[in-house]
Parts: C-alpha cells; sequence; structure tokens
C-alpha cells in the first residue's frame, strides 16, 4: 500500500481496516459482521470497507463462497499493523477487560516516571498465529517442542482450546495425545506447527481450565504487626486475607507473578512478605 493511499484514509476508515486485518490475521478469516457489530455500521458499508482493503492490499484476503466470509491468503503481507505478540495481547485485554470505549489521552500535569518492565521474550509471530487460528478453527496441529525436560525436540499432537499470557510468556492451553492429557505448553518452544486437521477434542473436558479457585494470601507471619498492617494495606487484604479467583489451570502462573513459591514460610520475612494461606487446597493445581 503506497503512502499516498495511506494519507487519504480518514481516521475512521483506516480504524475500520485495521480491526479488518487484525482479525483475518489472527483468526485467518473476516466476515461483514466482524465490522457491523464493532463499529455500528451497515453490511453496506462493511462490504465497501472489504472491496477497499482488497483494492490496498491485493494478495491478503479472497472470499470463500462456501465458508461466505474472507479468508486470509498465503502471501498476506499486514499494511495496517504490525503483526506482534503485543499487539495481540492488547486485543485480547481489551476484550477481557471490557474496555473497548475511547482513549483519552493526558496532555497536561504528568509527573516523571520510568516503568520498569522484563526483558521482551522473543516469539515466532506465525507460530503465535498458527495455534490462535487452530483455536478458533477447531484444528489439530503438529507440533516441534523443544521440552527443557529432554535433551532433543520431540512431536507432539496438540489441540490447542486457549492461551495464557503470565506476564513473560505465551502458553497454549491444549489436549496433547501424546500424553493423552490437557497440558499447558510454551509457545516460544514450539520450533514448527502446522495444522493436522479438525479435532475431536472438547475443550469443555479440561476440567483444570474451567474450574475456577480461590487463592488466598497474606502477610508472612514473621513480620511485626506494624508490618503486616502496611502490607494488608498494600494489597487491599480484609482481615489479614487476599483473596483472587483464578482458572485452577492458571494458578502456578499467579502464584510466579505474585513471587510466591514453595519456601514462601522459609524466606526471610522482610524480603518475601505475603505467603499463600491455602496451599493444601490447592496442592493438586502447584507446579512444585
Amino acid at each position: 500500500m503506497t503512502q499516498l493511499l495511506q494519507q487519504d484514509l480518514k481516521w475512521e476508515q483506516r480504524q475500520r481496516l485495521t480491526l479488518l486485518e487484525a482479525t483475518v490475521f489472527w483468526s485467518g478469516e473476516v466476515s461483514t459482521n466482524a465490522l457491523t457489530d464493532s463499529f455500528g455500521i451497515s453490511r453496506v458499508q462493511a462490504s465497501k470497507d472489504l472491496r477497499l482493503y482488497q483494492a490496498l492490499c491485493p494478495g491478503n484476503i479472497h472470499y470463500d463462497k462456501f465458508l461466505k466470509r474472507y479468508v486470509i491468503e498465503a502471501t498476506f503481507k499486514p499494511a495496517f499493523m504490525k503483526g506482534s505478540a503485543g499487539e495481540f495481547l492488547q486485543v485480547l485485554k481489551i476484550q477481557r477487560d471490557g474496555a473497548g470505549g475511547a482513549l483519552v489521552a493526558l496532555i497536561n500535569n504528568l509527573p516523571p516516571v520510568e516503568i520498569v518492565e522484563s526483558a521482551v521474550r522473543q516469539i515466532n509471530r506465525i507460530i503465535l498465529q498458527t495455534v490462535n487460528q487452530a483455536i478458533i478453527a477447531g484444528k489439530e496441529i503438529c507440533a516441534v517442542y523443544q521440552s527443557m525436560s529432554r535433551i532433543e525436540p520431540v512431536e507432539l499432537r496438540l489441540s490447542p482450546h486457549a492461551l495464557v499470557f503470565d506476564g513473560l510468556r505465551w502458553h497454549m492451553r491444549a489436549f496433547s495425545r501424546t500424553h493423552n492429557e490437557f497440558r499447558d505448553f510454551v509457545v516460544a518452544r514450539v520450533l514448527s506447527a502446522e495444522f493436522a486437521g479438525s479435532t475431536d477434542i472438547d475443550p469443555s473436558d479440561d476440567l483444570a481450565w474451567h474450574l475456577f479457585v480461590t487463592i488466598k494470601i497474606g502477610p508472612h507471619p514473621g513480620l511485626s504487626e506494624s508490618q503486616k498492617a502496611i502490607i494488608e494495606f498494600d494489597y487491599a487484604m480484609e482481615n489479614g486475607i487476599l483473596e483472587h479467583k483464578v482458572r485452577a489451570a492458571v494458578v502456578p502462573y499467579f502464584l510466579k507473578a505474585m513471587r510466591i513459591g514453595p519456601d514462601d514460610l522459609m524466606r526471610e520475612a522482610s524480603v518475601q512478605q505475603i505467603v499463600l494461606l491455602n496451599r493444601d487446597e490447592l496442592k493438586n493445581y502447584l507446579l512444585f
């Protein structure tokens, strides 16, 4: 797409075409309903947007008469986005939080601020794209996976049904025919992935994914009363307890994010500060 054509687009058009492109890139397909539902436009306008996108980005999508929607081409090249995992995470956060309203920019009276973030971990966007499309279309994938418990990569047949971002890494929740159970797999450790037909696995059978449990966290018992009080205030605890409900399958990720491990009670109180209170209740979902 030429720079001239980009400049000629109105802001509203650019927003709709960006959503269109992001949808087809990550899902493998897009329909007129995706545009009408998101922007409140007519089907006529949505069809115009699709034709405009095809004109600006030839070779990216084509209309599938059988599916009755537009599908991605093998020659697809992003024109309105980067197609990065960071962009994808932003979309998922907005969808999860229901924060789809207008974004307001704060212009004045901003203090100096430095945001400390962990080093960005590299991920193959094509692998992430393939996994997401498999989830959307209900497909199985053949993946070459480098586990940290094995010296050499192994080939796995996986039926992914959900993605998890733990703040550092992407994981997929999938049924592994190799292990005959639902497991978590680090997406960055997938060396290659290709579709292997439709899956017959029902995601509702993943009990640990659909079960929600409550994690209870409290101040380290080694702290003084005044130290405990400030920790309780810091984490908005009630009666010395912070209760947080999560999927059973993501309990280890949440605890890792909270820097709570198997030795939380043994570590120096002023360093650890918080501990897990209901370890016995959650023992079936802990990795340690």
